[in-house]
């Protein structure tokens, strides 16, 4: 299974993996083969499409909270696939050809850490959105007048330092713990807290405020439509626990010594697909959400997108400076 394993996130394993490849037989290495061509082939289209969102949201649109947070996850989401793309290439040109893309280690770990990288990024700001937009449901008069204008930046700029300290945690003493002069324990202990950081704190925090603003927002069906961008995310939520959380759980456990790596390396390739279809549906879910209860006339992507991100939830429309309509309720602040 040469081609996929040098993808997995110890560099020991990308040098040395090839000389297992003979365990393996005709059928898993065709399997591997379509999978990582499907793969390349969903995340070049993921690489367009996150590129288009973010090319609109940079120089088109006004930069509302809600905004800010698609903007920087699909930055996220376009560094994952652009990462894995290349390592999908590199492991057909091998397959095909024999001939290694890339010899540099420094090359490979780098685009290992971009890979960890997009992951956490992705769970933190999702977090992120979920924690803010449950506050805006159950607290929206405290949320329209205490939030402070620039906190989705500063919020998203601190969950980005976030990601590349834990990401730097696990690549300098998980991908390089192999060598001699690094003992096992301080990888374990790194994947030990990134398990209670991601899937203690991050994960449950991330379910209970999606959980939360589904009650809270599908309870008012009767009287009023959802907003748009509250079915976005709880949508990219879901999508995300069960297509992207898989992956991250096996790219930790994988750092843990574990007798039988091929079935770890082979249910990697199912996993890497279904984390490069969420990473590439996103932008899709906007279009998608962005042509519900529209009329039915042909529309941009810009029109579309537009339609989306504007869609303000009522709870959120300001009326006049220092008048705020929640529902039926007015309020004027003093």
């Amino acid at each position: 299974m040469e081609q996929s394993r040098t993808t997995l996130p110890t560099l020991e394993s990308m040098v040395n993996t090839r000389s297992q490849v003979n365990a393996s037989s005709l059928n898993s290495t065709s399997l591997e083969v379509i999978l990582n061509h499907v793969s390349l082939f969903i995340s070049l289209l993921g690489i367009v499409d996150n590129g288009l969102v973010i090319y609109f949201l940079l120089f088109h649109f006004k930069k509302t909270s809600f905004i800010v947070y698609i903007l920087y996850l699909s930055i996220a989401d376009l560094t994952f696939l652009v990462c894995t793309s290349i390592f999908i290439i590199k492991d057909i040109v091998y397959f095909n050809s024999g001939r290694e893309l890339f010899r540099s280690q420094l090359f490979l770990f780098i685009f290992c850490i971009l890979i960890l990288f997009g992951y956490d990024t992705g769970l933190y700001l999702l977090t992120a959105i979920s924690v803010e937009r449950c506050l805006s449901v159950l607290y929206p008069i405290w949320y329209q007048s205490q939030r402070p204008k620039h906190q989705s930046a500063a919020v998203c700029v601190l969950l980005w330092a976030l990601s590349i300290f834990v990401t730097w945690l696990e690549g300098f003493f998980c991908l390089q713990g192999t060598h001699p002069s690094f003992p096992t324990r301080p990888c374990t202990m790194v994947e030990v807290f990134l398990l209670i950081l991601n899937f203690l704190v991050f994960a449950p925090l991330m379910v209970f405020a999606s959980l939360t603003l589904f009650i809270k927002v599908f309870r008012n069906l009767k009287h009023h439509q959802p907003a748009k961008l509250y079915i976005i995310i709880i949508t990219t939520v879901i999508l995300f626990l069960v297509f992207a959380i898989p992956l991250r759980v096996l790219l930790m456990v994988y750092n843990f010594p574990d007798e039988n790596d091929s079935f770890l390396l082979m249910l990697y390739l199912y996993l890497n697909l279904l984390s490069c279809i969420n990473s590439t549906i996103n932008p899709v879910v906007y279009f998608m959400v962005g042509q519900v209860r529209g009329k039915r006339t042909r529309k941009s992507l810009k029109d579309t997108l537009q339609m989306v991100f504007e869609d303000k939830p009522c709870s959120e429309v300001r009326e006049k400076p220092g008048h705020y309509k929640i529902g039926a309720l007015h309020w004027q602040q003093n």
